[in-house]
């Protein structure tokens, strides 16, 4: 019971697509052992048919042991591959009719199944044996039927027939064993794939917005700001670009450290962050150590004065567990876009009214 239930966890927690094939097989195998135990009882078979069967799923029983309870899944693999080819097959092969019955089915599968657990010198290795052990096992079967007169009593126990019921019977078991596993081979194959395709998608989309941030504020970089920038309508005069400068940003680092001062640029990116509309086309970015640029969309400049100023008396208000008497402010230079003549020129204007709005005292914002 111990097996089954590391099986049924094994198989929900199965990461690699190798995995989750191993254990298919691994179950069709044990479908197909019991089919036959029961063809060869039914039918009365001779005992070495019954316990060749037997044996073979003893077998495969110990590739679970040795992929489930040692946790050795890659010595198992080669176990099972080796043991699902070389031995379970060839002797349901003799033991339920051989041609006559659905084993050529087996033979298909087996191989196949080589390719998807297996990899490297290992595969090629194992589909070679494979092929000459199923084209000896039907060779073995011809000239056990070419002979039967001279052979006699050794081709009915090598290769003893089955009844016509039982042949259409063993058919018809073997197709749906074999459809269910090439339905959920595909399946599995086709599932793996698609997670695989969303997992690139998403891993492209995450590096793309990854090269587009700032990697400590989240905010976008200086590369997005000027892409922005040169894509942004000429002439339209809603744009107002505004370069802020936390002020005194030094001494709060000398103070307090680089820790709180990375803190301190992460909350007023925050609160950029929140403030500017990117769905409607604005922009906050971090253009380099403590200074920062927002792009907002307005009709009149005061409006645009009154949306940056919102941001900076927040980051005023902010308390900080560091210091309760602590008051972090900035100062900031505001133009209108559609006033340049290019967004360098935009960005140089701002500069300057930056400067002037700290020689005029820090905390404000000029225009």
């Amino acid at each position: 019971m111990k097996l089954f239930k590391t099986l049924q966890t094994s198989i929900k927690e199965s990461k690699t697509l190798e995995d989750r094939f191993f254990t298919v097989v691994v179950l069709v195998g044990l479908a197909i052992v019991t089919v036959s135990e029961i063809v060869t009882y039914v039918e009365d078979i001779t005992y070495i048919a019954n316990l060749g069967t037997a044996i073979g799923g003893v077998m495969l029983l110990l590739v679970m042991y040795e992929a489930y309870i040692r946790k050795k899944m890659e010595t198992a693999r080669i176990m099972l591959c080796y043991t699902f080819n070389c031995f379970v097959i060839p002797v349901t092969f003799f033991t339920c009719g051989g041609i006559d019955s659905g084993m050529p089915l087996y033979m298909l599968a087996g191989i196949f199944t080589v390719i998807p657990i297996l990899k490297g010198r290992h595969r090629l290795i194992c589909m070679i044996i494979s092929f000459i052990v199923d084209m000896l096992c039907l060779a073995t079967a011809y000239y056990l039927t070419v002979n039967e007169d001279i052979l006699g009593d050794l081709k009915q126990k090598l290769l003893p027939g089955l009844s016509l019921g039982s042949r259409y019977i063993d058919v018809a078991s073997s197709i749906i064993l074999i459809g269910l596993y090439v339905m959920i081979t595909t399946a599995l194959v086709m599932d793996a794939y698609q997670k695989e395709r969303a997992s690139r998608e998403e891993l492209l989309v995450k590096l793309d917005d990854l090269s587009k941030r700032d990697e400590l504020t989240g905010l976008y970089n200086r590369r997005e700001l000027f892409r922005f920038l040169e894509e942004m309508p000429a002439g339209d005069g809603r744009y107002y670009l505004c370069m802020t400068d936390i002020d005194h940003f030094k001494n709060v680092n000398d103070t307090y450290g680089h820790v709180f001062g990375d803190l301190v640029l992460r909350t007023l990116a925050g609160i950029m962050a929140e403030e500017v509309r990117t769905q409607e086309g604005e922009l906050a970015a971090r253009y380099g150590g403590e200074e920062f640029l927002i792009v907002v969309k307005a009709a009149s400049k005061p409006e645009a004065l009154e949306r940056v100023d919102r941001i900076r008396k927040r980051f005023v208000s902010k308390k900080w567990e560091a210091d309760a008497a602590l008051v972090t402010s900035f100062s900031g230079g505001l133009v209108r876009c559609s006033d340049c003549q290019s967004y360098a020129d935009a960005i140089s204007r701002a500069d300057k009214l930056l400067y002037t709005a700290k020689e005029s005292g820090r905390n404000r914002l000029c225009s």
